[in-house]
């Protein structure tokens, strides 16, 4: 029997954090503390509240990816991430449902297979440039418990 492998991808950190229509960041609502959603539409990024109507708009180009792993926060408006818990004394976050599957598909599996592609490409992939106590093979019961937290969170929300 072949054992599962994860083959790395093209993603990275920036792909896996620009929101979609049928996938959108989610995030805490700034004004009641519920889920709210970022999308993009054609130029514009929107944060929108389902439950208390707030919303904001800017333009799609005014984004930050900077990465804060102890208050992360989505790429255009710099609110806290929806879909984020305490592992292993770390906080484990994810954008959206893609990039809590990436995570998910990546510590289940024991075998690890990077593209052998140029090293500018691998440097900059976003298995690269995970946290080493993510990788980490003593944490992945704990990591994959918390990704349970999170797609719990995320079917609830």
């Amino acid at each position: 029997m072949t054992e599962k492998r994860f083959q790395e991808s093209y993603e990275n950190r920036i792909s896996i954090s620009i929101p979609t229509n049928d996938d959108p960041t989610l995030v805490i609502c700034a004004k009641c503390q519920s889920k709210a959603v970022v999308t993009l539409h054609n130029d514009e990024a929107r944060l929108t509240c389902p439950i208390c109507g707030y919303n904001l708009a800017k333009t799609a180009e005014e984004k930050t990816f900077y990465w804060d792993a102890e208050n992360p926060t989505d790429s255009y408006f710099g609110v806290n991430l929806w879909l984020q818990t305490d592992c292993v004394g770390e906080s484990l976050w994810v954008f959206n449902k893609r990039h809590l599957e990436y995570l998910e598909n990546f510590v289940s599996v024991k075998h690890r297979q990077c593209n052998p592609n140029n090293e500018t490409w691998t440097n900059s992939s976003l298995a690269s440039r995970l946290p080493k106590w993510l990788k980490s093979a003593k944490n992945r019961t704990h990591i994959l418990k918390g990704i349970e937290v999170l797609k719990s969170k995320y079917n609830d929300a």
